[in-house]
């Protein structure tokens, strides 16, 4: 938990959701996207969670390079430490999409370089979870119980089906080691002129209020933001030796606190 952030309430639909019936129970999208953490090109970075956990309750993460396979052995072997998953199902596309949106601009033959993506891509999934602290760690450690939403689709693609359409933005973006450079992104979504930030802007409710931006070499607040209309320095997490992640908002409060 980051004290400089907002500190939400812990959120009464997931604190008294049963989850022996969530296979059969209406999927509560709009509940998961409320006050969100979304995070495209994830793959398994627990990072987001361990730090954010008890401001944020619902994660989601989206990448178009893992499989239902890569996710059960990421859970199984990593996981995330001091909570254990008490309920998990699949997501069908209309549960996620039920106005049946149509994404705009997610063309990488046409504005992006295809090669680099298309023999990573692997076949469309939607897994939900919810996590419990496990009963050994301490009341100070994080929250009893946190979401986590897992799409197997592209990060720009998902964030105009999910956010645009329920005119919702998620609490906090993150934009951690996306897949620049030798990476397998089609798009880069770093640049403040291509298809995920334009989709992010374009977004009726505004543009989420926190960013996480993984950096090279940052070891301060001198190097802005990779998005440039977040323009206020928070704070620095400690990642690895050569790159961190830096958290920050906007001073120009007008355009995202609608």
């Amino acid at each position: 938990m980051i004290n400089d952030l907002p500190l939400l309430a812990y959120p009464s639909w997931l604190k008294t959701l049963p989850v022996e019936s969530m296979d059969e129970d209406e999927f509560p999208l709009n509940n998961i996207l409320t006050d969100s953490l979304y995070y495209p090109s994830s793959a398994f970075d627990g990072d987001p969670v361990r730090h954010l956990a008890g401001n944020i309750y619902s994660f989601i993460y989206c990448d178009y390079g893992q499989t239902k396979i890569d996710l059960g052995d990421s859970l199984e072997n990593s996981g995330f430490r001091g909570y254990h998953a008490i309920g998990r199902r699949p997501v069908l596309e209309h549960e996620l999409n039920p106005k049946g949106v149509i994404p705009s601009g997610v063309n990488p033959r046409v504005d992006g370089r295809a090669e680099r993506s298309e023999r990573h891509i692997k076949t469309p999934f939607c897994e939900w979870m919810i996590f419990e602290k496990n009963e050994n760690v301490s009341q100070s450690y994080g929250p009893e119980r946190f979401s986590l939403l897992y799409l197997c689709a592209d990060g720009a693609a998902a964030y105009q089906v999910l956010f645009t359409p329920n005119r919702i933005r998620p609490k906090v973006i993150c934009i951690i080691q996306p897949g620049e450079g030798f990476g397998r992104n089609w798009t880069s979504f770093k640049k403040p002129n291509q298809i995920l930030a334009r989709s992010v802007r374009e977004n009726p409710a505004g543009m989420p209020p926190f960013l996480l931006d993984g950096q090279y070499w940052k070891t301060d607040a001198s190097s802005p933001a990779c998005w440039p209309y977040y323009d206020e320095f928070i704070c620095l997490l400690d990642k690895q030796v050569r790159y961190n992640i830096s958290v920050y908002t906007t001073a120009l409060k007008t355009k995202f606190w609608r």
